[in-house]
């Protein structure tokens, strides 16, 4: 059995990465410690980070990506939630047994080292829930 073992991040859609940076930055005292092009998913992401607290703010590098269309549909604001677990496969077979919609059926390669899967919003009244399990580099 897969449990799960804590808020991963908030990933958050922005339109620009030179805009929202520096304000997370100012506001809130959040370290960025990394940006990253991430190809797979056509998003650049810069990593934000405050004791424990994590945030992704991701920027679409093509209009067509999953978070181009979220930003054209809902504009900018929080695009998912994401969460660490033991085990994505037996989490993934865990949400499916629950009646959960999966996005992704079988786990793909995340960023640092991650497995990742989505499950639908439909099936978790309206958020985006991304399933994270790490992985030695």
């Amino acid at each position: 059995m897969s449990r799960i073992l804590g808020l991963a991040h908030v990933g958050i859609a922005v339109r620009s990465l030179d805009a929202a940076v520096p304000v997370w930055v100012r506001a809130f005292g959040f370290h960025h410690t990394d940006t990253i092009h991430f190809e797979p998913m056509k998003v650049k992401i810069a990593f934000l980070r405050c004791g424990s607290a994590e945030v992704e703010l991701l920027e679409p590098t093509d209009k067509e990506s999953p978070v181009g269309r979220f930003l054209e549909k809902r504009g900018d604001g929080i695009h998912h939630l994401s969460f660490y677990v033991t085990d994505i496969g037996k989490a993934l077979e865990q949400a499916a047994a629950a009646g959960m919609e999966l996005i992704d059926r079988t786990p793909r390669e995340g960023s640092h080292h991650t497995k990742i899967a989505f499950l639908s919003p439909r099936s978790l009244h309206g958020v985006l829930v991304e399933l994270c399990e790490r992985r030695m580099p």
